[in-house]
């Protein structure tokens, strides 16, 4: 979308990077944290990632956004490294390069930082019913907002886009079956959304 030439680097350990989490983008001249800071680099070298958005789909397009950073990316967080059955797998995809004295500990103490973030921020607080009735709300804003339209804000992928689907895609990958990821792999809409942007915006 950018225009700009890239390629993915990955860490399991992003305590180094600025805001200590992911994104980052690393650049000839810094590292950029944070998503929207990344956005606004590219824009200003031209990008133009919302140049066919008016003025009121821009402030849309923030709200949604914000929803998905701070509602939805954080059931994704929470299943991934809270469920049992998604650690067993996450947990030697992320640690499994690191040798097996060191791994059981690393791997352990990564997780209960994990547990005491999403306690902190308020997601790890919720009943599985109040959670999952939290994303499926954010999950009913986003279907509205697509509606009949190819992407959220019309016949091409903007900024919007380019935030939401990878944390659904993600969710709806999950390595094993829970709620969340049920909500988003049945609804027919949004799967059909997350096929084709995915096409679009990260093809293989």
């Amino acid at each position: 979308m950018s225009g700009q030439d890239w390629e993915p680097s990955f860490t399991t350990d992003p305590s180094k990077m600025p805001y200590g989490r992911l994104p980052v983008l690393k650049t000839a001249e810094a590292l950029i944290p944070d998503s929207g800071r990344i956005q606004v680099w590219l824009d200003e070298r031209g990008a133009g990632f919302d140049d066919s958005l008016t003025a009121g789909e821009r402030a849309h397009s923030h709200a949604l956004v914000r929803m998905v950073e701070d509602g939805l990316r954080y059931g994704l967080v929470h299943d991934r490294w809270l469920r049992d059955e998604c650690w067993e797998v996450l947990r030697d995809q992320f640690f499994g390069a690191l040798p097996l004295p060191l791994r059981g500990t690393i791997a352990g103490t990564a997780r209960k930082r994990i547990r005491r973030m999403l306690e902190m921020q308020g997601t790890g607080r919720f009943s599985e019913a109040d959670r999952l009735e939290r994303m499926a709300r954010d999950l009913d804003a986003i279907r509205e907002t697509l509606g009949n339209t190819e992407y959220l804000f019309g016949p091409a992928p903007s900024s919007a886009d380019a935030a939401v689907v990878p944390v659904l895609d993600m969710i709806r990958t999950l390595p094993c079956e829970t709620e969340l990821k049920a909500l988003v792999r049945d609804d027919d809409r949004i799967a059909a959304y997350l096929d084709r942007a995915s096409a679009v915006l990260y093809p293989s």
